[in-house]
């Protein structure tokens, strides 16, 4: 029982150490972040901090891995909604937005060091990246999957399954980059317009005010 609660005791301040560290990469970026100052944050000493994270690179591989985890969770569980391809869809393409506008800045810094710049990218060791990458195609999957659905019952007009998936994940990731909390539209009038602009990419064309409900309550 003692192992089992130091365990636990370990896996907590693991997961502590993976949100403050999120939070600073996200707001200063990772080489103006030290880990003496996220130590500092946790109360921590440095060597502490070392013993659950090696290097700094380490520890920005975690935080990526974390957001790439949740997403995924939260996609495969919007994708298993019942409902039509296109009503499934929304709730993914919702899922996704949540994360992306609503993290802090967190999405924003996962697809700066995935897809670059090339200073960015190489920041992280070959097999972080790759495993990386390795979740990305499985949330990539979520949409190809989706989308072939909504093909074969002929919701969705597409060219090409694989097309489509990337514009929509694109159209979706970069929302986190341009847009502003406190400036311009509400959160969730903007993924209103957002949802809308996806399923265009599918042939549907629908306004936002007629999504406005539409997984608001899920």
């Amino acid at each position: 029982m003692a192992s089992e609660r130091i365990a636990a005791k370990r896996a907590a301040l693991r997961k502590r150490i993976i949100a403050v560290a999120l939070d600073a990469f996200s707001a200063r970026g990772f080489d103006a972040t030290t880990t003496v100052e996220i130590a500092d944050t946790l109360q921590m000493t440095g060597p502490s901090l070392y013993h659950y994270f090696g290097t700094k690179e380490e520890l920005l591989y975690a935080c990526m891995d974390f957001i790439l985890e949740k997403l995924h969770t939260d996609l495969s569980a919007a994708a298993a909604h019942k409902g039509t391809a296109q009503e499934r869809m929304v709730h993914v393409i919702r899922a996704q937005l949540k994360v992306e506008l609503g993290s802090g800045g967190a999405a924003s810094l996962v697809n700066a060091h995935l897809y670059g710049p090339r200073y960015l990218t190489q920041v992280l060791l070959p097999e972080h990246s790759e495993a990386l990458r390795e979740r990305q195609r499985a949330l990539l999957k979520i949409f190809r999957d989706l989308i072939s659905d909504g093909a074969a019952s002929g919701e969705f007009e597409v060219d090409d399954t694989r097309i489509a998936a990337f514009n929509i994940l694109a159209l979706l990731q970069y929302s986190g980059v341009w847009h502003r909390p406190r400036k311009g539209l509400k959160l969730a009038d903007l993924m209103d317009l957002q949802v809308a602009a996806a399923l265009k990419l599918l042939g549907i064309n629908t306004s936002s005010g007629a999504l406005a409900e539409t997984g608001r309550r899920k």
